[in-house]
This record gives C-alpha cells, structure tokens and sequence, in this order.
C-alpha cells in the first residue's frame, strides 16, 4: 500500500512539472501569450507605488483560487504595487465601489465558470475596468467575456478524488509569481526597497539595521580610568556583567580589558596581579570599530576573525569611547550575513 502511494506521488510530482513546463513554451513561442503576458505586466507596473499612480490592481477569486489571490496580492504589495483582493461576495454587495475606472481586475477561476465571479462582469462593464482573467478553459463565459486573458494550463487535477484543485492552485500561484519576478525585473526594484517594507525581517535588519542600535551605551556602558587599581577593574566587571570593560581617560579610548585579559592576569602575576592597574592588562590595540555601521556588516567582521569576535568596542572619530557591540545581541536581534 505504501509502495504504490508513493508511486502515485512521484507520478504527480511528474504532472506538476509537466504542467509548469507549460508555461515555458508558451511564454518562447505562443506570441498571443506573450502579448497578453506582457499587457499585464505593462499594468501591474501601472500599479507601482514609485509613480506615485492612483492606479490599483484588483485580484477578485473565490475558493482555493481565492487564496492564491490573496498570496500574489501580498507578494505584490511587498515588492511596491498597489494591489488589493477583493471578495466576489462583498464586491456584490457594496465592495465593487473601490474599483475606479482606470483601475485593472484580475479574476482567476479554473472553470472559468465561477457564478460569483461571473455576477460581477456587468458591474465592471459599466466602470468600463480592464479585466484579465487566469482560467485553464479558453472558450468559458469568463474567458469570453475579458479584455484579456491568460490561459492556465490546462492539465488535470491530479488528485484521487478528481475533484480537489491540486493542480490548478500549483500553476496558477505560478503564473502570479512569475508576473510578481517580472514586475521586479522590469521596474529594476531595488533591494533597499524592499527591505523598507520588511523592517521587522532578516532582509530589513540587514540591509538597514544600525549596529548602534544594539550597541552597548551610556550609563550601561562599563568604563574604567587607565589608573584604576584591578580590584575596582573587577568590580567593574561584576557590576555590569558585559564581558568586558573600556578603559579610557577623560572618556578618550585607550584600551579594552575582556575577561580573558582578567584570567590572563590572573594566571601571570598570581597574588601580585592587585598591585596592577588597567593600564597594565588591557590591550592596547584591539580591533574597534566608528558608529553608524550596518549591523550586518559589523557580525561579518566579528565572525570571519579567527576565532571570532565576542565583542568590539565602538570608537568615535574624536577617539571617544562610545559603545561595545557584542555578537550575541546581535543574534538576539536575528542579525543575518
């Protein structure tokens, strides 16, 4: 029984592949799918909130068809045009009113017989709206009824029931994706865009997160001046418990004790290690780094060190002690390089 379960899935994986396959000879040969893949494109770019354009682009479905919608909406938003999806259900009774003339509809159904969908038709015929319809049936009433359309490949649903949209959703959320990709292609989006849509994402940390943020500073900031004596060096320690101290003079960075510096010390001079002050243990070359660094950029320094880097102190240009930055806030932060 197992066996010819899986037997089934990998002769499914195969209808899927066949069926994505479609799409690759059409869009290099069929050159009435091209135009009209092309038309959509034009206006989904219409639709890019950099025109700063009134223009939106409406994805209106129902079913497993209606969550396919909802997930090219999203993706579109994330990448700067404005689209919205709208239920066939609420757009019959009042929702049909955010719909202006020059904006675009994009209806999806399989059959192309969807009776919610098909209500709507005379409702956009009056606003006099583009319509593009995805089906897999080029002669449906939905299709007749389009400005344009894009076919979906026409393969069957290959699950056991016959019935379920197994291979409808697959290909018609790849149409949508590959309109998403070409929209970002053909407009040249920036990445810096994106990320500002995503400020809470790895993407948008590592493009705009400034390691100051994460930075250790003012009153948590542990300091200690050249003279103090290593009692009051450790005492530091225990008070802030940062993993490390920065010894400066009238706040003028002179040198970074980690605790290793402390053991070290420790390890070197026995009990004498109290006659010593900070001046005497501290490193006085440390790698440091300016404020106002990308996040990002400030871990791939930490960790291409061997071995890495726990922690850097953070240096204005005047040479002031501003900050230590430590690697384990940044994972904290879900810093990514």
């Amino acid at each position: 029984m197992l066996d010819s379960i899986l037997e089934n899935a990998v002769k499914r994986a195969e209808h899927f592949s066949q069926a994505l396959l479609w799409y690759k000879d059409n869009l290099s040969h069929n050159e009435n799918y091209r135009k009209n893949f092309n038309s959509l494109l034009n206006e989904l770019n219409a639709c890019a909130r950099s025109n700063n354009a009134t223009k939106q682009v409406f994805f209106i479905a129902v079913g497993k068809s209606a969550q396919v919608a909802q997930l090219a909406v999203s993706m579109l938003v994330s990448v700067g045009i404005v689209a919205r999806f709208v239920h066939p259900t609420e757009a019959f009774h009042g929702d049909l009113g955010v719909v202006g003339k020059n904006d675009t509809v994009i209806l999806i159904s399989n059959n192309g017989r969807s009776s919610e969908l098909l209500q709507l038709l005379p409702g956009l015929q009056e606003r006099n709206v583009t319509t593009y319809v995805l089906t897999s049936k080029d002669d449906s009433p939905l299709a007749n009824a389009a400005h344009h359309l894009l076919l979906i490949p026409p393969f069957e649903e290959m699950c056991p029931l016959t019935q379920a949209p197994i291979t409808s959703t697959i290909t018609s959320l790849a149409l949508c994706q590959l309109l998403v990709a070409a929209t970002v292609e053909s407009r040249e989006y920036p990445i810096e865009e994106y990320a500002r849509n995503h400020p809470g994402g790895a993407i948008g940390k590592r493009i705009f997160l400034k390691a100051d943020s994460l930075m250790i500073q003012g009153n948590d900031l542990p300091l200690v001046n050249k003279r103090a004596p290593f009692q009051s060096v450790v005492s530091t320690f225990t008070k802030y418990s940062k993993a490390a101290v920065l010894v400066v003079e009238e706040q003028k960075f002179l040198g970074l004790i980690a605790e290793k510096d402390l053991r070290f010390a420790m390890e070197k001079y026995g009990a004498s290690v109290f006659e010593l002050t900070a001046s005497d243990i501290m490193n006085k070359n440390p790698t440091t780094i300016e404020p106002g660094l990308l996040a990002a950029d400030v871990l791939r320094l930490m960790s291409e060190k061997s071995p890495p880097f726990n922690l850097l102190p953070v240096v204005d240009k005047a040479g002031n002690a501003v900050g230590i930055v430590r690697m384990l806030d940044f994972v904290a932060a879900g810093v990514s390089i």
